[in-house]
Protein backbone atom coordinates (compact mmCIF):
# COMPACT_ATOMS: atom_id res chain seq x y z
CA UNK A 1 0.00 0.00 0.00
CA UNK A 2 1.23 3.14 -0.58
CA UNK A 3 1.14 6.94 1.17
CA UNK A 4 -2.27 8.29 -0.44
CA UNK A 5 -3.69 4.64 -0.19
CA UNK A 6 -3.01 5.00 3.82
CA UNK A 7 -3.77 8.58 3.91
CA UNK A 8 -7.30 8.02 2.43
CA UNK A 9 -7.80 5.31 4.67
CA UNK A 10 -6.57 7.14 7.46
CA UNK A 11 -9.02 10.18 6.44
CA UNK A 12 -12.22 7.66 6.32
CA UNK A 13 -11.84 6.70 10.19
CA UNK A 14 -11.47 9.86 11.34
CA UNK A 15 -14.24 10.64 9.55
CA UNK A 16 -16.16 7.87 11.04
CA UNK A 17 -15.25 8.42 14.46
CA UNK A 18 -16.20 12.48 13.90
CA UNK A 19 -19.56 10.90 12.96
CA UNK A 20 -19.73 8.45 15.67
CA UNK A 21 -19.38 11.49 17.87
CA UNK A 22 -21.73 13.87 15.84
CA UNK A 23 -24.65 11.10 16.70
CA UNK A 24 -23.88 10.65 19.92
CA UNK A 25 -24.09 14.49 21.08
CA UNK A 26 -27.26 14.56 18.94
CA UNK A 27 -28.26 11.44 21.12
CA UNK A 28 -27.56 13.83 24.09
CA UNK A 29 -29.89 16.43 22.61
CA UNK A 30 -26.55 18.11 22.05
CA UNK A 31 -24.56 19.64 18.64
CA UNK A 32 -21.67 18.32 18.03
CA UNK A 33 -19.63 21.64 18.83
CA UNK A 34 -21.81 21.84 22.27
CA UNK A 35 -20.39 18.17 23.12
CA UNK A 36 -16.66 19.28 22.25
CA UNK A 37 -16.76 22.54 24.29
CA UNK A 38 -18.07 20.27 27.47
CA UNK A 39 -14.57 18.13 26.81
CA UNK A 40 -12.67 20.81 26.12
CA UNK A 41 -13.65 22.55 29.58
CA UNK A 42 -13.47 19.08 31.11
CA UNK A 43 -9.60 18.30 30.06
CA UNK A 44 -8.76 22.21 30.96
CA UNK A 45 -10.10 24.57 32.46
CA UNK A 46 -9.71 27.46 33.55
CA UNK A 47 -9.15 28.40 29.71
CA UNK A 48 -10.25 31.11 27.19
CA UNK A 49 -12.75 30.52 23.95
CA UNK A 50 -9.03 30.66 21.80
CA UNK A 51 -7.95 27.86 23.12
CA UNK A 52 -10.76 25.65 22.64
CA UNK A 53 -11.42 27.33 19.18
CA UNK A 54 -7.93 26.79 18.23
CA UNK A 55 -6.89 23.39 20.19
CA UNK A 56 -10.29 21.36 19.09
CA UNK A 57 -10.41 22.46 15.93
CA UNK A 58 -13.84 24.51 16.46
CA UNK A 59 -15.39 27.79 14.70
CA UNK A 60 -14.87 30.56 17.23
CA UNK A 61 -18.47 32.00 16.74
CA UNK A 62 -19.51 28.27 17.27
CA UNK A 63 -17.56 28.21 20.79
CA UNK A 64 -18.84 31.87 21.53
CA UNK A 65 -22.35 30.51 21.02
CA UNK A 66 -21.90 27.77 23.44
CA UNK A 67 -20.07 29.43 25.48
CA UNK A 68 -23.14 32.20 25.53
CA UNK A 69 -25.37 29.42 26.15
CA UNK A 70 -23.41 27.90 29.38
CA UNK A 71 -23.65 30.66 30.51
CA UNK A 72 -27.31 31.71 30.55
CA UNK A 73 -27.65 27.71 32.02
CA UNK A 74 -25.28 28.65 34.63
CA UNK A 75 -23.06 25.97 33.55
CA UNK A 76 -20.08 28.31 33.65
CA UNK A 77 -18.67 31.34 35.36
CA UNK A 78 -16.14 34.19 33.26
CA UNK A 79 -13.03 34.80 35.22
CA UNK A 80 -10.55 37.53 34.36
CA UNK A 81 -8.06 36.78 32.28
CA UNK A 82 -4.48 38.41 31.48
CA UNK A 83 -6.06 41.52 29.95
CA UNK A 84 -9.32 42.73 29.77
CA UNK A 85 -10.49 41.64 26.94
CA UNK A 86 -9.26 37.97 27.83
CA UNK A 87 -12.09 35.47 30.20
CA UNK A 88 -10.95 32.08 31.44
CA UNK A 89 -14.08 29.77 31.53
CA UNK A 90 -14.40 27.61 34.18
CA UNK A 91 -16.98 25.15 35.00
CA UNK A 92 -19.77 26.06 38.18
CA UNK A 93 -20.92 23.48 40.07
CA UNK A 94 -24.28 22.86 38.16
CA UNK A 95 -21.45 22.82 34.62
CA UNK A 96 -20.15 20.41 36.36
CA UNK A 97 -22.92 17.91 37.34
CA UNK A 98 -23.81 18.78 33.60
CA UNK A 99 -21.14 18.12 31.77
CA UNK A 100 -19.85 14.60 34.23
CA UNK A 101 -23.45 13.41 33.32
CA UNK A 102 -23.61 14.13 30.04
CA UNK A 103 -20.44 13.10 28.82
CA UNK A 104 -19.82 9.49 31.03
CA UNK A 105 -21.32 7.71 28.71
CA UNK A 106 -19.13 8.81 26.10
CA UNK A 107 -16.15 8.66 28.41
CA UNK A 108 -16.64 5.00 29.24
CA UNK A 109 -17.07 3.81 26.21
CA UNK A 110 -13.69 5.64 24.66
CA UNK A 111 -12.48 3.95 27.84
CA UNK A 112 -13.91 0.27 26.79
CA UNK A 113 -12.44 0.83 22.99
CA UNK A 114 -8.92 1.64 24.70
CA UNK A 115 -8.89 -1.16 27.06
CA UNK A 116 -9.87 -3.32 23.78
CA UNK A 117 -7.20 -2.11 21.70
CA UNK A 118 -4.85 -2.68 24.71
CA UNK A 119 -2.27 -0.76 26.56
CA UNK A 120 0.64 -1.07 23.91
CA UNK A 121 -1.61 -0.23 21.31
CA UNK A 122 -3.05 2.70 22.49
CA UNK A 123 0.49 4.27 23.71
CA UNK A 124 1.20 3.74 19.88
CA UNK A 125 -2.22 5.31 18.19
CA UNK A 126 -1.50 8.56 20.96
CA UNK A 127 2.68 9.03 19.90
CA UNK A 128 1.21 8.29 16.28
CA UNK A 129 -1.75 10.69 16.01
CA UNK A 130 0.30 13.01 18.38
CA UNK A 131 3.38 13.02 15.67
CA UNK A 132 0.72 13.19 12.29
CA UNK A 133 -0.44 16.36 14.01
CA UNK A 134 2.96 17.80 14.10
CA UNK A 135 4.55 16.61 11.25
CA UNK A 136 0.99 17.96 9.66
CA UNK A 137 0.85 21.22 11.28
CA UNK A 138 4.59 21.65 10.29
CA UNK A 139 4.49 21.06 6.54
CA UNK A 140 1.28 23.08 6.73
CA UNK A 141 2.94 26.00 8.30
CA UNK A 142 6.00 25.66 5.56
CA UNK A 143 4.20 26.02 2.68
CA UNK A 144 1.54 28.62 4.52
CA UNK A 145 4.58 31.13 4.53
CA UNK A 146 5.90 29.95 1.43
CA UNK A 147 2.32 31.30 -0.31
CA UNK A 148 2.42 28.36 -2.37
CA UNK A 149 0.32 25.18 -2.10
CA UNK A 150 0.93 24.17 -6.06
CA UNK A 151 4.15 23.12 -4.86
CA UNK A 152 3.08 20.17 -2.38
Amino acid sequence: MNYRQQMDNIAVHIGTITKIYHEFAKLQGLTYNTMMVLEALRQSQPCTQKQISEEWGLPKQSVNSVIKDFAKKEYIELLAGRNKKEKLIAFTEKGKTFADSTLQPSLAMEERVLQRIGEKESRQFENTTAKFAQFFQEEFSAHQQSNSFSNI
